[in-house]
């Protein structure tokens, strides 16, 4: 078995074993420890590293996309909270792959491994972050983010800030040396409430200069920007197998497996996850390809299949959320059942930014395109 093999079996175990500490730590005064040192110890917080440091390369080379994807999926099927922790410290791990220079891409390996958890803090009101420069060249950064999940527990947060120039600058913040205040008050929300998504305000907090990845403006570049939705879609698709699996062990421990209506219900729901998962596979393969071949023309079927994808898996966790509440009525959605903490989480989780937007791009895609509509799965696979 390789050893990505090996991950993706880790992630199952661990995501079935994270479901009990999800119920006992869903409150905003809580956060999933137990499962968190679980991650450190499986290696999957160290796998999207370069070999060359340590690393699996999951995420950054062609033909680790279909395990990377599952893996954040089995996490989001146990605890969309680990998922979105997850999620984003992978992607933060895919941003200095990207973006940054050897000396950087080695000191933030070291500290992965050292157990510091990273993540990516992009969302600000109107009093966002910036930078100022002392006289000796020190930078620092200033100004609130919000939604910055895993507040207290991330310690090496990618933070975009404003220059000068009005232009973007990504910074690693070195989290022990901050001088930041954390809000918990401003979370919350109905579901996701152990993700600490809280706001965190910046005051003169000194950013060492190799900590400035990248070059103004790169944060958004594409498709990478676009394109990490399929991550945070694998998590959520996570959320509704668990619906699916729950609501099937519910509905055979009441004896209700002969009722015609429940089996129709259930029939619609596998449907809907295997919709997801054919979605998964066909953003894996356009994944590496991107990635065996970095050109505008594959950067742009990228970003295409990227907003179908999450679009897609929206409307199917919603779906299966719709179906699973029908199926096991309102007894189920009690606890100590499972159902009404899911279902609050991934409807929270399923809320990310632009919906409409997304979709509209897909239009215009379709638009100025000669491509039928029989030939557009085959031509976004080319």
């Amino acid at each position: 078995m390789s050893k990505l093999s090996d991950l993706v079996l880790s992630s199952q175990i661990l995501g079935k074993a994270s479901i009990a500490e999800a119920a006992k730590t869903d409150s905003v005064t809580s956060f999933p420890e137990k499962t968190l040192v679980k991650l450190k110890s499986s290696r999957l917080l160290t796998a999207s590293i370069p070999e060359e440091f340590g690393g699996l390369n999951l995420g950054l080379t062609p033909g680790t996309n279909l395990a990377l994807l599952n893996i954040l999926k089995n996490i989001g099927k146990g605890n969309l909270v680990m998922g979105r922790i997850l999620e984003g410290h992978i992607n933060a791990q895919i941003l200095i792959n990207q973006f940054g220079n050897v000396k950087q891409k080695k000191l933030f390996s070291s500290e992965a491994f050292e157990g510091h958890l990273f993540g990516v803090w992009n969302t600000q009101a109107t009093d966002g972050t910036y930078f100022s420069k002392s006289k000796r060249g020190v930078y620092f950064l200033n100004g609130s983010k919000t939604f910055t999940t895993g507040a207290g527990y991330v310690t090496r947060p990618i933070v975009t800030a404003a220059r000068k120039d009005g232009s973007w600058q990504m910074c690693v913040v070195p989290f022990e040396n901050e001088t930041a205040k954390i809000d918990s008050s401003w979370w919350n929300p109905m579901g996701m409430q152990s993700s600490r998504s809280f706001k965190t305000t910046f005051t003169k907090t000194n950013i060492p200069k190799i900590n400035l990845l990248g070059s103004p403006g790169e944060y958004y570049q594409q498709p990478g920007f676009s394109g990490g939705s399929v991550r945070f879609a694998a998590v959520q698709l996570g959320g509704a197998e668990q619906l699916l699996d729950e609501t099937k062990a519910y509905l055979v421990a009441l004896d209700r497996i002969q009722d015609p209506f429940q089996k129709m219900r259930l029939g619609q729901m596998a449907i809907a996850i295997e919709s997801g998962n054919q979605w998964l596979n066909g953003a894996a393969v356009k994944m590496d390809d991107y990635l065996r071949e970095p050109t505008k023309r594959n950067g742009e079927d990228f970003i295409f299949l990227s907003n179908m994808m999450r679009t897609a898996i929206e409307q199917i966790c919603t779906d299966v959320m719709i179906l699973c509440q029908k199926s096991v009525g309102a007894r189920g959605l009690n606890r100590p059942y499972h159902f009404e903490r899911i279902i609050r989480d991934l409807s929270t989780y399923l809320r990310q930014p632009a919906p409409d937007a997304v979709l509209t791009e897909i239009g215009s895609f379709i638009l100025n395109s000669d491509t039928p509509a029989t030939d557009i799965w085959n031509q976004i696979k080319k």
